[in-house]
């Protein structure tokens, strides 16, 4: 009998395994998948004006030998690292045998050194001294155990290899702030009703906080334990760079609704909500609920 962490792990695979047909559609689901939204974003994301990936070749000072993606899903971002120049081999791994295959397919049209496994990063084993560049992107908030994985990579990497992480470290398990629920409520409450509808024809009136055992019934490591990651991060690594990517207010305020900002005059709203987000974390009290960490070991 399967124990129970291997029960969840398995169902995390079935999950990502599923979203690649909802990532085929090409629907907006997620507030990233909105051009405008993940313009904004990707510019936040820059380093020295580059996007980490063209920026990591020249800190480096060439390509890294070799990369590992953690949680690599269908390898895109591994496609994009290697696209950039950024590495002459992109390793992988990911919990999701059919995402682990789209990536290969992916792999074998372009060419690319390096090989993508079906493993459990949780419990991975990485070569000493063996990576000059080890990154996840939007996947290690889906990593139980932080403190073992991090100390991998950190034994991983090259005495100058970089490990970066872009991703979620808001609140565990989406336990939203008392502040970020009323904050997406008050924008709410200013968006014209066709703006708030719903795909089952409901107007949205705000955005609540979900219980723990929904947001674990549709992905068991959904945000496990994402509130840690920063300060473990901290604690392991010698910080070289971070970026503070926002989606505290607009991560919740779009879910179920983003479909619909596809106007002029809905742009108009976009630009004006991702304006009070990046001031209320850049000159107010509010937290960055995605982050671009970049470290190295530490001396």
């Amino acid at each position: 009998m399967a124990s129970d962490y291997e029960s969840r792990l398995a169902a995390e695979s079935r999950k990502w395994g599923d979203h690649l047909r909802v990532e085929a559609s090409g629907e907006w689901h997620a507030w990233l998948d909105h051009p405008l939204i993940g313009a904004h974003y990707r510019e936040r994301a820059l380093i020295d004006g580059l996007p980490w990936e063209s920026w990591v070749p020249k800190r480096l000072g060439r390509p890294a030998r070799r990369s590992l993606d953690l949680g690599c899903g269908a390898g895109m971002r591994s496609v994009s690292v290697f696209n950039a120049g950024a590495t002459l081999e992109a390793n992988g791994i990911d919990v999701s045998d059919e995402r682990v295959a789209e990536g290969e397919r992916a792999r074998a049209g372009l060419r690319m050194p390096g090989k993508f496994e079906v493993a459990d990063v949780n419990a991975c084993s990485l070569e000493p001294r063996a990576y000059d560049l080890i990154f996840s992107a939007h996947s290690f908030h889906h990593f139980e155990a932080l403190e073992h994985v991090m100390d991998e990579v950190h034994e991983a990497l090259t005495d100058d290899g970089l490990f970066i992480l872009e991703e979620f470290v808001g609140p565990t398990q989406f336990q939203w702030t008392d502040l970020q629920i009323e904050l997406v409520k008050s924008l709410t409450t200013l968006l014209p009703e066709e703006l708030r509808m719903l795909r089952w024809n409901a107007v949205k009136p705000y955005e609540g906080r979900p219980t723990v055992a929904d947001v674990v019934a549709a992905s068991p490591f959904e945000s496990i334990r994402s509130a840690e990651i920063e300060p473990l991060f901290r604690q392991r690594f010698e910080m070289v760079e971070v970026r503070l990517l926002g989606g505290t207010l607009q991560h919740l305020l779009y879910n179920g609704i983003v479909h619909n900002f596809t106007s002029p005059r809905a742009a108009e709203y976009v630009r004006a909500i991702y304006d009070a987000e990046d001031a209320l974390i850049d000159r107010g009290p509010l937290p960055s609920d995605f982050m671009l960490l970049v470290g190295k070991r530490a001396k």
